[in-house]
């Protein structure tokens, strides 16, 4: 007689052993946040290392955090809060810090990749997703608060018009793409290339701020898109020209599933009048959830909104 039971406890343990646990409403928002992170990696000659890991986080000493509490813009560029107790860091610290931010942005970009591509991803590799992301929000913050006084400083030198609030969120949006751009491993201090990108990031909000003046209207305006992208947006056809120079661009990292999608989603790569297929129709075509496509639109398309801004020539974004 066969024995059913044995193999029925059998099948339930297989089936079991591939399922996926249960998470949170916390833990799947983290895990979407994860995903749709734009990742532009800035490599190191220390990634090529076996030992790269330990090389780049087994630091003798910790560098302190300290508190940004004193932060806040003035009503007036002429009294600017006192900076307490920041200070820069130094060179030897920077390289710290970017490496281990820089290479928790590789990792954080191949697992990008990896969940993509998965019908039903790996919990480890879901929960490594998780773990790299905050090393690289960590790190990130951390070179931002040591470097919040230099927006302060060009901001009261800056010749633009218009509210110093304004002028100093300017500023902060400067030096977060700064740190996402910069390279450690040239040598030179991060406050030399921040400053020249505060610069170019007023001077912009003021020429912008001339054009509202002359009712001269800036018709794609980044800045005002919203953060979060509806399933339905389809990109217009005034912005496609600008979008395909910007995905030829070097300064674009797009992965492979990045291009694939846009294919699929704008028609980037087709011919005239090409086909811009639902969600659900470009996931059944890369074989991934309807959800996952729009997680790799919304990161790919954030990608292409920061060259939009600050490498392509100021006349693509006008029009």
């Amino acid at each position: 007689m066969p024995k059913p039971k044995r193999q029925s406890k059998r099948a339930t343990r297989s089936s079991g052993s591939t399922r996926s646990r249960r998470r949170t409403s916390i833990e799947k928002d983290h895990i979407d946040r994860a995903l749709t992170e734009p990742v532009i990696v800035v490599a190191s000659p220390v990634f090529k290392k076996k030992n790269a890991e330990e090389l780049i986080f087994d630091i003798p000493s910790a560098i302190p955090r300290l508190s940004v509490s004193w932060y806040c813009p003035a009503i007036d560029r002429a009294l600017p809060p006192k900076s307490g107790d920041a200070r820069l860091l130094t060179r030897k610290e920077e390289a710290i810090l970017f490496r281990q931010y820089n290479y928790a942005r590789m990792k954080l970009r191949a697992l990008q990749d990896r969940v993509s591509r998965a019908k039903k991803p790996k919990d480890n590799n879901l929960d490594n997703l998780v773990r790299w992301y905050t090393i690289l929000i960590e790190r990130r913050d951390h070179i931002v608060e040591c470097n919040l006084a230099l927006v302060l400083a060009m901001a009261k030198r800056s010749w633009a018009t218009g509210e110093y609030a304004d002028l100093v969120a300017e500023g902060n949006v400067a030096l977060l793409r700064a740190v996402d751009r910069f390279d450690c491993e040239l040598g030179f201090k991060f406050s030399t290339y921040a400053c020249r990108a505060l610069t170019t990031a007023f001077n912009r909000f003021g020429r912008k701020q001339l054009k509202h003046k002359n009712n001269v209207p800036f018709e794609f305006d980044p800045d005002r898109e919203p953060h979060h992208i509806r399933d339905d947006e389809i990109v217009g056809p005034e912005h496609l020209h600008a979008i395909r120079e910007a995905v030829r661009s070097d300064e674009v990292q797009l992965t492979e599933v990045e291009k694939e999608v846009l294919r699929y989603r704008f028609g980037l790569f087709a011919g005239q009048n090409p086909p811009k297929l639902t969600l659900e129709k470009a996931g059944e075509m890369l074989g991934i959830s309807k959800e996952r496509v729009r997680q790799i639109q919304i990161r790919a398309l954030r990608k292409i909104r920061e060259v939009l801004e600050h490498q392509l020539p100021l006349d693509l974004m006008v029009g």
